[in-house]
Order: C-alpha cells, then structure tokens, then sequence
C-alpha cells in the first residue's frame, strides 16, 4: 500500500504571511485570517500517494465555507467578502497541502463570471451555493485550438423556439466532472455569449481526463444541448468579462505557485541540513548555499509580483492585465529555477511518490501552463 503522510502547514510557512506583515501591506485583520487557514491546512489535509491520491471532497469543501474561503472573490453586495488580497493569503497558504477542491476554478474563476455576467436575481442563488460549499462551478470557455484567447471560440449556440441550442468541445475543463453548473462560451450569430449549463442536460458529455498534477478535468463534449433563452448571461460585454475573471483567477493562481515555492524551497533547505556526503550535509557547500539563496530570491520577487498583481485585480486598475501578466512571467521563471533546483538538489528521491517534492512541483508545472503560459503572457505583455 502506497504510505500516507501527512505534513504540517504551519512547519512549513511559518513565515509565510508574518514576516515584517509584507511592509505593512497585509492588515492584522488578514494576518489572523491567514493564520486561520494554516490551521484549516493542518487539521483537514494530507497526501496518498500514487493510486491512493486524495481525492476531492464535498464535506471539506463546505468547511472551507465556513472558513469563508469560498466568498473571497464575490462581491459584498452579493452577499460575499470581495477580497483578492485575502484570496492570495489563502491560497498560498493552502498551496503545500495540495488542495482537491475547486477554491480558484469555481470560488474565484466562476464567481467573477457570475458576478460580472449574470443578472442578480440568476447570479445570487448559484454564488449562495458557492460560497457555502453545495455548488461547484467550472468555466468551460477556453478550446483546443484557442491557446489561451478568449475569443477564439468555435463552439455555436442557435436560437430555435423558446431555446439555444450548442454544439462544441471545451477540452480539460477543471472540475468538469464534478461540477452542478457550467459556464460555456459560445457563439451566436457572431457574436460571443456566455450561457448558463446544467452539466446533466441531454446532449452534455463529461469524460474525466488526467492531469500532470492529478487535480480533476474533463472534456466537456456539448451535442444539441438545449438550454433556455435565459440561460444566456447577458448582463455585460462578453469578452472583457472573460478578461477580467481570468486575470483575477491568474492572480490567484499566482499566489498558489509563491506557496509551492516556499514549501518547495523549506523541503529542501531541510534535505540539505540532513544529507551527507563526504561526511558532511550537503548544505555546508557553498555551492548548494548559492543555489538555495537563488531559489529564495526567485521566491520572493515572484511574491511581490503575485501581491501587486492581487492588489490591481482589488482596485480594478487600469494596468490590471499589464500587472497580471508580468506577475504570471515572473512565477513561471521563478517556478522553472525553484523547481528544477529542488529536484536536482534532492536527487532522485526528489521524482517519487513517497515524497512531497514531487507532487509539489507537478503542481507547479501544471500551474505554469494552465491559463495562459509564460509565453503568452509575455506577447500579451507586449502588446
């Protein structure tokens, strides 16, 4: 049987959110809220690994409600907190124990769909059940030969009678299996929309696919699905809106990389105390000692990025896209040294199942591609 383990989140990011408070950027408000989570962290999760992997749970998903985690994106006068700062604490915080639940992809991805989107009275019930846990939503909007644009949709909605009816293939959506609600992208008479889906409609296949990171995905084949007139979510521009949630889901996909990179960068300050050769540890060479102080320097300039990145998505600032896209290249280079770095100075052990490292940076790769990848990044950067 493959080991369980377990870990503690506080061990590993002690420091995380409570050295020198940011420069003063986090309030104490949101140092106890973070502290909050780290308990969450090291009460609920571990890891099985190989086939044991731990899998997704509905039971932690609506503790994480009651924690508040999955209010974090949506508006307050929608009911919810409103805060991409505290959506940064939490993730990075969360990042080490490998979340199963769909905090960024339903709690922030699809919440600031529905928000921006969705008319109140269509938007309040389903955001209710994603605050509180009982509804998962996944963003079906994004096509094989997309790569990443928003505005490359192939899939069509036609109006016949009192329905739409929608043909297309949204390829590893996240937690397409899993979820009560889609958001599809379509287009109508030209034109891009957003419609509403029940994933349990006829003319909806789900076929679950495996991921780099074993985190949950699912092609998502659309056959005649015929979904009501007032399915179609109308409330704003479609494609600035698509914009808009991405970034703030990239944002806080951001953060999630900076708390893989601690918990990458404190595993493996720990293996090189502990490892000997020559009869020595490892970290008593110069040479490890640079390359560990590099893997810490990558970190932390990826932190700034992600906290500016958080704070332009909390402001609706003008540079919102420039401030994301930057934070997301910095992420990827910073991902790229801290990971390759962690794997060459464990060693082989450092690829196994048996220890975090591995799924830590599966994680971290799987993240560095998943919206938008550092290549595009950099051309929307340009541009």
């Amino acid at each position: 049987m493959a080991a369980q383990m377990r870990f503690s989140a506080r061990s590993l990011l002690a420091r995380s959110w409570e050295y020198d408070e940011m420069d003063g950027l986090f309030s104490s408000d949101q140092q106890i809220f973070g502290a909050s989570v780290k308990r969450f962290a090291d009460q609920e999760y571990g890891i099985a690994t190989g086939p044991h992997r731990l899998a997704f749970d509905r039971t932690r998903l609506r503790r994480l409600g009651e924690l508040g985690v999955l209010s974090l994106a949506i508006p307050e006068e929608l009911g919810g907190i409103g805060g991409p700062v505290e959506a940064m604490i939490a993730l990075t915080t969360l990042a080490p124990a490998l979340p199963t639940e769909p905090i960024i992809s339903s709690a922030i991805h699809a919440t600031a769909l529905f928000a921006e989107a969705a008319p109140s009275d269509v938007a309040a019930p389903i955001l209710e059940g994603i605050a509180d846990g009982r509804t998962v939503a996944a963003v079906a909007v994004l096509e094989a030969a997309s790569r990443y644009d928003h505005a490359a949709i192939a899939a069509t909605a036609t109006a016949t009678g009192g329905s739409y009816v929608l043909h297309g293939v949204k390829p590893m959506v996240p937690f397409g299996a899993e979820a009560d609600v889609l958001v599809v992208s379509a287009i109508v008479d030209g034109e891009p929309a957003l419609f509403l889906v029940d994933p349990r409609s006829d003319g909806v296949t789900r076929t679950p696919r495996p991921r780099i990171d074993s985190m949950p995905a699912a092609d998502i084949v659309l056959s005649g699905c015929a979904v009501p007139l007032a399915s179609r979510l109308q409330k704003a521009p479609v494609l600035p809106a698509l914009e808009r949630a991405a970034d703030l889901a990239t944002a806080a996909q951001i953060a999630e990389m900076v708390g893989l990179m601690d918990a990458l960068i404190v595993a493996t300050v720990d293996y090189a105390r502990t490892r000997k050769q020559f009869g020595v540890a490892i970290g008593s060479f110069q040479a490890i000692q640079h390359r560990i102080a590099d893997m810490w320097i990558a970190c932390e300039e990826a932190r700034s990025l992600a906290a500016a990145a958080a704070l332009a998505c909390a402001t609706n600032d003008n540079e919102r896209a420039r401030t994301v896209s930057a934070a997301m290249i910095t992420a990827c280079e910073a991902a790229h040294r801290v990971g390759n770095e962690a794997i060459q100075i464990h060693g082989g052990i450092g690829m196994t199942d048996e220890l975090m490292v591995s799924h830590w940076y599966r994680r971290l790769w799987a993240l560095r591609q998943e919206r938008g990848d550092r290549r595009w990044h950099l051309e929307r950067l340009s541009n």
